[in-house]
């Protein structure tokens, strides 16, 4: 039997519930628009999650200082416990202390950022949280991308300036980035990124890149199969991540493409131009940034991101469609069916206080 894996990305959620609402027109609502609506929407769904299956999303770290700064990426503080381990172990669930007691044995007190533990200098103390959503990306115009014809607009444009820092490529095939004041020492003044953005040892070669701040653009060629494969770093200085660049990969294709012109644009969305190696090297203009595959713990998720969308699109055109209302009753059931989960046992709560004397008598 053929099985295929489909994986919904943002932009099918969007064309999906601007179907469902009988939305025409991408153009009737701004790119900032569309990406608020599609995040608030997402951020609900998530929360729900969370509350309710702490497990799909969840984090465990370790404890070691009695005052923990959580990093802003921190959510929600499900459970503190102290455990010889997360796994396979029985655990001391702690409760939260108030301001009399903050020193006493089995307590935490989390307020703000500040996570105060007095037993995780002595013990294994844990933190299972729940960090922040990733937020969800769209590539900006990939269904109806705007063809190029005019041949000025179709050649190559570069820039090797990023901010206080010329992007250079030097004779012993390294790649750094040199700043502007010429008064730094060496080790001031340069900084070698080749180990970041090199990957000739599994055959890829750089064949664009190009700098508008804080974002590098990279288009790689592969040497045996000639396919292109495009993105860019963020903040290359501190974390060097690269972000893969598919504006067509809704289709269940790769998006062979390669950069031509590269800038970005919050507001708008647009900003890049690519050579579509996928459509016979046609030159196009879309939006920059990638679209995000939504990888939800289950297909009723979507299904809700769906109605949720178009109920909104619907509202903003004062519109009232039958299918999206009877649509997002059904989807809001189907979602809480999947949540309750767990239909083998009772819900129970946990006890966070020991046996005492008083208990047994």
């Amino acid at each position: 039997m053929l099985q295929i894996d489909i994986r919904p990305y943002a932009s099918d959620a969007i064309e999906d519930a601007m179907r469902l609402a009988q939305t025409k027109a991408l153009n009737s609502y701004s790119f900032s628009d569309i990406m608020n609506f599609l995040n608030y929407a997402w951020t609900d769904i998530y929360q729900r999650i969370a509350q309710m299956d702490a497990g799909y999303y969840s984090v465990t770290v370790r404890l070691t200082q009695r005052l923990t700064v959580l990093p802003p990426h921190v959510k929600n503080a499900i459970v503190v416990y102290s455990a010889q381990s997360p796994v396979g172990h029985d655990r001391r669930v702690y409760r939260a202390s108030g301001m009399n007691d903050l020193q006493a044995f089995g307590t935490y007190h989390l307020s703000g950022h500040d996570l105060w533990c007095p037993d995780a200098e002595r013990r294994r103390v844990w933190l299972n949280y729940v960090p922040t959503q990733h937020l969800l990306f769209f590539t900006h115009k990939n269904r109806d991308p705007q063809i190029i014809t005019d041949p000025t607009l179709q050649t190559t444009e570069q820039s090797f300036t990023y901010n206080l820092w010329n992007l250079q490529h030097r004779v012993n095939n390294r790649w750094v980035l040199e700043h502007r004041n010429q008064n730094l020492s060496e080790p001031e003044r340069v900084n070698d990124i080749t180990d970041i953005i090199n990957r000739e040892e599994d055959d890829w070669e750089i064949v664009y890149i190009s700098c508008d701040f804080p974002y590098i653009f990279v288009t790689y060629r592969h040497r045996f199969s000639n396919e292109y494969l495009s993105g860019f770093y963020k903040d290359i200085l501190r974390n060097g991540e690269f972000t893969e660049y598919n504006p067509f990969a809704f289709t269940g294709r790769n998006s062979n493409v390669e950069y031509v012109r590269t800038s970005w644009n919050d507001k708008t969305g647009l900003g890049v131009t690519i050579r579509d190696h996928n459509d016979g090297g046609r030159i196009k203009t879309l939006g920059w940034t990638p679209d995000t595959v939504l990888n939800y713990p289950t297909p009723d998720a979507y299904r809700l991101l769906v109605a949720r969308l178009a109920d909104k699109f619907s509202a903003l055109n004062e519109s009232e469609v039958m299918g999206v209302q009877k649509e997002l009753v059904e989807a809001t059931y189907a979602f809480d069916n999947f949540l309750r989960k767990d239909k083998a046992s009772w819900s129970r709560i946990t006890n966070v206080n020991d046996l005492t004397p008083g208990d047994i008598l």
